[in-house]
């Protein structure tokens, strides 16, 4: 087996990324914009006060019922 061997399409994203850098620096934009998101502190704030009590489920289905659920028979 070759180790020295380089695909085509290898060789042509090199050569692409070597002549058009705009594209290296939009891919880590994207990603810093994914993975690594910038946190306004006063949006965060707001956001904390908003927040409603977690009852552990993810959602609060019992809150707005006026009755209790009927018992199971068994």
């Amino acid at each position: 087996m070759d180790k020295a061997y380089v695909s085509e399409f290898t060789v042509f994203m090199s050569q692409f990324l070597e002549q058009h850098p705009e594209v290296v620096k939009d891919q880590q934009r994207g990603w810093d914009f994914g993975w690594r998101p910038q946190v306004d502190p006063v949006a965060q704030q707001e956001a904390e006060q908003d927040r409603a009590p977690d009852d552990a489920y993810g959602f609060n289905w019992f809150t707005g019922r006026a009755k209790p659920l009927p018992a199971k028979s068994r």
